[in-house]
């Protein structure tokens, strides 16, 4: 009888364009009811990233440090007759770097390289204005001359404090008396000691070991 009666319910569900659906649940082994859940989307954005490269030790005495140096680099041999500079009044080996400048008529400020005390502010001959200050490079002390500056823009005095990176002065205008009589240019050397050493040049190469080659400690 109960075959029956389903059979004409099936039949009149049929007839009327419905569709009757019969769905039976089974239980959850676990008695939990599973939520589905959305994978988690994979990020295209590395999960490390790339330091930026290190910043020098020690800053460029002057802007242009790198690429201005084309006519005396440290070491070079000089005489009058073979010097790229000319007229030339110097014979012997050339005891710091001399970084060229092309702009005449603008300012342009040395810097200290890292920090240390003053130790001379004043006229030099050969060089015009001279700055030397004291500091320790790589653990050694030495005395940095800044030559060919222009004495009345020098920012600090004898005995004053420097930090890296502070402007010391700018340099002299060519063929001046700030300059004494050279082109516009930083005469920059580093020299082993706490000794103040004015020398532009030496007569051996020998001696050259007692200054450092600025390209091999600012880079």
């Amino acid at each position: 009888m109960k075959k029956w009666i389903v059979l004409i319910i099936i039949i009149v569900v049929l007839a009327g364009g419905g569709v009757l659906i019969y769905k039976k649940t089974r239980p959850s082994n676990s008695g939990v009811t599973q939520t589905p859940t959305t994978p988690a989307k994979t990020s295209s954005t590395p999960s490390k990233t790339t330091p930026a490269p290190a910043q020098s030790q020690y800053a460029y005495p002057v802007a242009n440090f790198l690429t201005g140096q084309t006519k005396k680099p440290f070491g070079i041999y000089i005489t009058p007759a073979t010097s790229p500079v000319q007229p030339e009044r110097f014979t012997g080996y050339h005891t710091g770097a001399d970084i060229e400048q092309v702009q005449d008529n603008t300012d342009v400020p040395v810097y200290a390289v890292n920090s240390g005390t003053v130790r001379f502010v004043g006229k030099v001959s050969g060089y015009g204005g001279v700055l030397i200050y004291q500091t320790s490079i790589d653990n050694q002390t030495v005395t940095i001359l800044y030559g060919h500056i222009r004495l009345s823009s020098a920012t600090k005095n004898v005995g004053d404090a420097v930090s890296k990176g502070d402007k010391l002065a700018v340099l002299g205008s060519p063929y001046s008396s700030e300059t004494n009589g050279e082109r516009k240019h930083l005469h920059f050397s580093i020299h082993k000691g706490s000794q103040v050493v004015y020398l532009g040049y030496v007569q051996s190469q020998s001696q050259l070991s007692d200054w450092i080659n600025p390209d091999d400690i600012i880079k």
